[in-house]
């Protein structure tokens, strides 16, 4: 055990009767166990067999391996089967029930005290048989085309010699069922073969390379790369829960909770369509909706359980470990590419002055985290709406996955609702791409070419992953695993760590920038204005005019002045300031814009994206004013955050609201334990009380 040379121990069973067994086995620690039969590692396979994230064992018994593996490759279908397993062995009849169930099947274990055993076989679409009793199983008792995996190997004596036979009856047995393993030439050959992936496994680990057909890789047929964790890069592979196939996709799939908050009919229109049918609006707080802490709570918990419901009913799937290839076509564009990856939250920061390589384009305000944090802290799952960037204008990350999207699984392909487009997923996993992905981040991420393309000083810190959309969300799920490392969470092993995010090139065709307008409500329009000019005055910013039309009719614009259209029921104009000495015209009316609301309560702002909306409140009162602001050229995007640093809080949406990213992929953020001690198990199903308004 202490020898780092060796990777694996092998008992040979049956050991002499003066010999302890169990104390023997127990003896082999779980990283060198090829047997599986350590206890640590045989607790594992009991929960969901094995194959949860985060409690994967080092290694599985080799029998019930070699009998799932036999299963898989022979391509018969276990979900809502009914399996019979005659014996219940620690080493074999337990964990191949275990594995059945993590599997969907329904078991029935068989053992010596069992009655009218025929009975139960009789039922059974699949029998595994290690019951240790030759030719116990007679074909007679078994159901029409039931698969038969004969675990037996007993020795009957026959011509003053052994003969070795299994405990079915095969040339009986053989008639009735449709796939049937012999005895000897069966499960043995196959056991050894899952001893030798075992050993291999074991040294793969030590090596700290991913395993081959167990734990987060699944079954052989399933290579991923053999490295999930980048640290220099932030980067993680990630392991994502989708919604299990047959699901209405369209129903399950929402637009982010930070759209449409000035606009509940939107949200109630969603509800209709959805119904009762699964979807992530059950899993989300629409921020529409937000309102006394009290309700909030309320809403908070019933969004909690129905996490716990969908996990324990099967709705949502853990995946293979991989990264997510995504098309998204919008009303506006017919495609936009990106790739979901999970980012390390130990290597983004918020805070003013970032250097970090994760880092937001916009200013956080830390007072919009709290009802965030009362959200993430409480969810057992997570589920991204954050769009991160990539400045990759030779288009080497994204690019070279889409243009093989045929060679990669489908994971969906489906429209999403009220005309939003549509979207397709693949899933990319295997070593080759995940690599060249990598290789070409680290190029972007190199000190030399930042400060050749951006012009950066020798003190600036890469940013090779500004923050897009969705910034608040990552700020949120910063401060609760901070929270977390406080209270004794390993970061090497827990999932909150990793938030995960879709990257989206800056240079994809299909990557607009929309600006973000201010709705301001309960003002004084033409106090406002005077304020505003008095402003600028002051600040030597002047002079500001006032003009007629439109941002989209005016003529005649001089370059270095900031053009600000305003719109209220009476008056509409654009302001045109002469002198601002920032580069975007939102920064310049947020200097004077947040001010101003701070000292006049009464007040409340908005931020929309597009003008239907401000076409309809500003016509509503006297007292709504709106502000327009032009498009920034997303290609001047990281540069100027490198040379001014963050820009102003809703500076730019990525698209126009229908445009955003919609909920689909899920990850776990609590480790694995918790799902299985909480309460809810022992409950039915549940409604969550957004459902209600």
């Amino acid at each position: 055990m202490e020898d780092e040379s060796i990777h694996g121990i092998l008992v040979e069973l049956p050991l002499p009767q003066h010999l302890n067994e169990m104390e023997i086995l127990q003896a082999i620690g779980p990283s060198k166990d090829v047997d599986g039969l350590a206890f640590a590692n045989l607790g594992r396979l009991m929960i969901g067999g094995g194959y949860k994230s985060g409690a994967e064992p080092s290694s599985r018994p080799t029998v019930p391996m070699g009998v799932m593996e036999l299963l898989l490759r022979s391509k018969v279908d276990l979900p809502g089967k009914h399996a019979v397993v005659l014996g219940r062995s620690s080493t074999v009849g337990a964990p191949i029930a275990a594995l059945l169930t993590a599997h969907d099947c329904t078991v029935t274990t068989c053992h010596s005290q069992s009655v009218k055993v025929e009975e139960h076989i009789a039922r059974a679409d699949i029998l595994v048989s290690c019951a240790g009793r030759p030719g116990f199983v007679r074909g007679a008792w078994l159901k029409p085309g039931a698969v038969i995996i004969d675990v037996g190997m007993n020795v009957v004596p026959e011509g003053g010699k052994g003969r070795i036979v299994g405990d079915v009856c095969f040339e009986e047995a053989v008639r009735v069922a449709s796939k049937i393993t012999p005895v000897p030439g069966g499960m043995g050959h196959i056991s050894f073969a899952i001893l030798l992936r075992n050993v291999l496994n074991l040294a793969r680990s030590a090596a700290q390379l991913t395993r081959i057909g167990i734990g987060p890789t699944g079954h052989e047929m399933f290579r991923c790369a053999d490295h999930l964790r980048f640290p220099d890069l932030g980067l993680k592979v990630p392991r994502v829960l989708l919604p299990r196939q047959g699901l209405d996709f369209t129903k399950w799939c929402v637009i982010a909770c930070d759209q449409y908050t000035s606009q509940p009919e939107y949200w109630k229109a969603v509800k209709d369509i959805v119904k009762d049918a699964p979807s992530t609006l059950n899993l989300i707080f629409p921020e529409v909706y937000l309102g006394d802490a009290k309700g909030n709570q309320q809403i908070i918990r019933g969004i909690r359980d129905k996490m716990y419901e969908y996990d324990r009913d099967r709705i949502l799937e853990p995946q293979h470990p991989g990264f997510v290839l995504i098309d998204r076509k919008t009303p506006h564009v017919s495609s936009r590419k990106g790739l979901l990856v999970a980012l390390d939250l130990d290597m983004y920061s918020f805070e003013k002055g970032s250097q970090s390589l994760i880092r937001p384009t916009e200013k956080t305000i830390p007072e919009r985290l709290p009802p965030r944090i009362a959200i993430r802290e409480q969810s057992p799952l997570e589920l991204p709406h954050i769009l991160v960037l990539i400045d990759d204008p030779s288009k080497t990350v994204i690019e070279p996955l889409m243009a093989r999207a045929d060679t990669f699984p489908k994971l969906y392909d489906f429209d999403l609702m009220k005309g939003s487009g549509h979207l397709r997923g693949w899933h990319v996993a295997e070593s080759a791409a995940v690599e060249g992905v990598v290789a070409a981040l680290r190029s972007l991420a190199s000190p030399e070419n930042f400060r050749r393309r951006y012009e950066a000083a020798e003190n600036q810190g890469v940013i090779l992953f500004p923050v897009g959309d969705g910034n608040h969300s990552l700020a949120t799920a910063k401060q609760c695993w901070e929270n977390l490392k406080r209270k004794g969470a390993d970061p090497e092993t827990h999932p909150a760590r990793h938030a995960l995010v879709e990257l989206v090139n800056i240079h994809d065709p299909g990557m607009t920038f929309e600006p973000i307008h201010r709705l301001v409500f309960n003002i004084d329009v033409d106090k406002a204005l005077k304020d505003l000019q008095a402003d600028v005055e002051k600040r030597g910013w002047g002079p500001l005019q006032m003009l007629t039309g439109t941002l989209a009719t005016l003529r005649n614009k001089e370059k270095g002045v900031h053009y600000v259209e305003f719109r209220s029921q009476k008056r509409s104009g654009v302001l045109a300031i002469a002198h601002s000495p920032l580069v975007l015209e939102v920064a310049t009316l947020t200097a004077w814009l947040d001010p101003y609301l701070a000292g006049h309560p009464s007040m409340s702002v908005d931020y929309v994206h597009g003008e239907e909306v401000i076409a309809e409140k500003t016509a509503e009162a006297a007292s709504n004013l709106a502000f327009l602001f032009p498009i920034m050229d997303k290609n001047d995007l990281v540069k100027t955050v490198v040379k001014e640093g963050v820009l102003p809080r809703k500076t730019f949406s990525m698209g126009a609201a229908d445009e955003k990213r919609f909920y689909f992929e899920c990850q776990r953020i609590v480790p694995e334990f918790t799902f299985f001690k909480s309460d809810f198990f022992r409950r039915g199903s549940v409604s969550v009380p957004l459902s209600e308004r």
